[in-house]
């Protein structure tokens, strides 16, 4: 018996589909904030005429926009393909009340602390801006 005729063809699984489309676009982000971070401002980019791997600032802002879209748009169909089991998470179907109040609030909390240090501009979310400022505009 030949190998080929004991592998059988899977079907298209749409879950390891989004798995693997929100991992690479999160790496597509992640790459192109980055190179976005490092590279020169605007005016400075286009005085130097930056580049790198053939795209200037403006394609590398399109590219990371793109990414973060598609980003989102497989998150939310993600969440759709395990919308029960989401509601699970979020709530416990036997006692009708909220299941995992520690894990909700502490990324509840995450999120506003973070959002509250940017928005105040503290520490340690400035210190990523006075980076972004750096070398954007001072390095170059």
């Amino acid at each position: 018996m030949s190998v080929q005729s004991t592998l059988q063809p899977r079907r298209f699984s749409f879950r390891a589909a989004a798995v693997f489309t929100i991992a690479l676009s999160f790496t597509l982000m992640l790459i192109s904030g980055v190179v976005l971070v490092a590279a020169p401002s605007g005016r400075i980019g286009r005085e130097i005429h930056w580049m790198l791997w053939g795209l200037d600032r403006s394609g590398w802002e399109v590219l990371h926009l793109t990414g973060a879209v598609l980003f989102v748009a497989v998150v939310l169909w993600h969440l759709l393909l395990h919308a029960a089991m989401v509601k699970n998470l979020v709530w416990n179907a036997a006692a009708h009340s909220v299941s995992h109040r520690c894990e909700l609030a502490a990324a509840a909390g995450l999120v506003t602390l973070a959002a509250m240090l940017a928005v105040l501009d503290l520490p340690p979310a400035s210190w990523l801006g006075a980076l972004m400022g750096f070398m954007r505009r001072d390095l170059w």
